[in-house]
């Protein structure tokens, strides 16, 4: 992704990365006992995953490797699209890069249990996947980080729209004419406008007569010492 990839590159990684990035599949037991799929059946498929195959589960180019929870995969990404509720094609690309990161930073324990396990642990193998689970950390909150100034600066520039949609819808009902807010450049309609009108009209009673009840109730207590003393 080219915004998030900018400010945060494995530039930032520790430079023991270079020495090791990958350690092969066929070398590790890790993914062959991730993985329980028979893998691709076609000449074709065999000779693209051997040109492009998994070196192991955190850099591999698809988030989701053979073996694993297809369901558990979309759980997530609904889960973090809602959340995060991207507003347009930067933020969408921004959340799915995090959803990606954060599917291969689960991924982590399970690879270290299997690696702790063997008869013989591959310690070194243990250190590259703690480095790269490092500089996934780091990668996910500069991610995060960028697209919560990018979603702030939509929002601000959203609701000061909305403000002057507002005046406008207001002029409209007074002059009794109708509203054209695309006329305007505004991506707003009518209803949208009209349920925030509401909304604020709604708050600030509610927040007048809040008021007037607390200085009433501020006022009684006021007047009761003054009763007692004239008494």
């Amino acid at each position: 992704m080219p915004l998030a990839s900018q400010g945060h590159s494995n530039q930032e990684g520790d430079p023991r990365l270079a020495e090791k990035e990958t350690f092969d599949v066929h070398s590790s037991p890790i993914l062959g006992q991730l993985r329980q799929s028979t893998g691709p059946k076609t000449e074709q498929g065999k000779a693209a995953s051997s040109q492009n195959s998994l070196k192991h589960g955190l850099t591999a180019k698809t988030a989701l490797l053979p073996g694993e929870d297809p369901a558990e995969y979309q759980s997530l990404i609904h889960g973090m699209t809602a959340d995060l509720a991207p507003g347009n094609t930067i933020e969408s690309s921004l959340t799915k890069e995090l959803i990606d990161l954060q599917w291969r930073l689960l991924r982590i324990p399970r690879l270290e249990a299997i690696l702790l396990e063997a008869e013989m642990p591959d310690f070194k193998a243990l250190n590259n996947i703690s480095l790269h689970a490092a500089r996934m950390k780091r990668q996910y909150s500069a991610t995060l980080k960028e697209f919560l100034q990018l979603q702030a600066v939509r929002k601000k520039q959203q609701e000061s729209a909305m403000q002057d949609a507002i005046v406008l819808r207001r002029a409209d009902v007074i002059l009794n004419r109708p509203s054209n807010f695309a006329q305007f450049g505004f991506v707003f309609t009518v209803d949208e406008v009209d349920r925030r009108i509401c909304r604020d009209d709604a708050q600030a009673a509610a927040k007048k007569a809040f008021s007037n009840a607390a200085w009433a109730k501020r006022a009684t207590y006021d007047l009761k010492p003054l009763d007692r003393k004239a008494k």
